[in-house]
């Protein structure tokens, strides 16, 4: 009987350790999805034109290649009547896979109320040397 119960408390031991293990891991990769170093802003450039500007700190790219995604939606009033959602911009002098930034996205509305931008970009941190993707949801009054 000492054997078995030997045997499962070591089995039960190793189960949990595995288990706490793996949890961790998962709860790092969706922290590393949700939060972010990308500031998103927009600015008024005449009567129902804005631009969304894209901003990543030093040392971090916007991947070129990369499949983003960036959504507008309006509620309360507004409509998105276009959007020209393409990052575009120079590609980096010593990155050339990276943009060195991204100008700024255009698009125009009609109307007053809330404008939701849900998005995932890719984005690179050249000092660790690692790529993320980001998931974005902002909402802004316009």
């Amino acid at each position: 009987m000492k054997p078995y119960l030997i045997l499962f408390l070591l089995s039960s031991v190793l189960g949990l350790g595995f288990t706490s293990c793996n949890e961790s891991k998962e709860i790092q990769a969706g922290e590393s999805i949700t939060s972010h170093p990308i500031e998103v802003t927009i600015k008024e450039k005449g009567k129902g034109k804005f631009e969304l500007e894209l901003y990543l700190p030093r040392d971090f790219g916007f991947q070129i290649e990369a499949p983003h995604r960036i959504f507008l939606s309006g509620s309360d009033g507004l409509k998105v009547t276009s959007a020209d959602l393409k990052l575009n911009g120079p590609t980096h002098p010593k990155k050339i896979e990276y943009f060195e930034y991204v100008k700024p996205l255009t698009f125009q509305v009609e109307g007053k109320g809330k404008l939701q931008m849900e998005g995932k970009l890719f984005y690179c941190n050249f000092v660790k040397n690692i790529c993320i993707p980001a998931k974005i949801s902002k909402s802004f009054s316009i």
